[in-house]
């Protein structure tokens, strides 16, 4: 039986035979790496909508820490603590920080969501057309990325808990 120098020590010339030790395998699953970076853009996201207009009419434009921006805010921080905890630490089946994100993302989409809602019902109808504040950008950002945090932080979610049943069985 040769060697070549190019071959660890468990592989053999005619086949793969395997390490006499085990190797432990990881706990942090490999593919959320994408989803990870998403929901933490998306986090970024609600800051910048949070701090940009959320109402805007022909007069004056009201930021969103002026409405519940606030509270966006706060969250938006949270679930970025505990994203990154999650990509620099090594994740456990005991840690359960990976449903902050998605909890998060709900409770920012139930906010935002109120908002607008509150926004379209100022409207009034003079003399025909309806006239009113409307939705400023901020907001739709806000909406937007608290879908994709949703989204992107429930499959980091998913695989944790996933890998975290696959390693509990062996």
């Amino acid at each position: 039986m040769t060697f070549t120098p190019n071959q660890p020590d468990h592989q053999r010339a005619f086949g793969f035979q395997p390490p006499t030790t085990r190797a432990i395998p990881s706990l942090m699953p490999d593919r959320f790496g994408p989803n990870l970076v998403g929901s933490l853009w998306a986090c970024a996201g609600i800051v910048a909508g949070s701090l940009g207009p959320w109402t805007s009419s022909s007069a004056l434009d009201h930021s969103g820490v002026d409405e519940c921006g606030a509270i966006t805010l706060v969250l938006a921080m949270c679930a970025v603590a505990a994203l990154i905890a999650i990509m620099v630490r090594d994740v456990t089946p005991e840690m359960k920080n990976h449903c902050t994100g998605p909890l998060v993302g709900i409770a920012v989409l139930i906010v935002a969501v109120g908002n607008a809602a509150t926004i379209v019902g100022r409207s009034t109808e003079v003399a025909g057309p309806t006239t009113g504040p409307s939705i400023g950008w901020g907001l739709w950002v806000v909406i937007v990325s608290a879908v994709i945090l949703c989204i992107a932080s429930s499959t980091v979610a998913h695989l944790i808990r996933f890998q975290a049943a696959m390693i509990t069985r062996s």
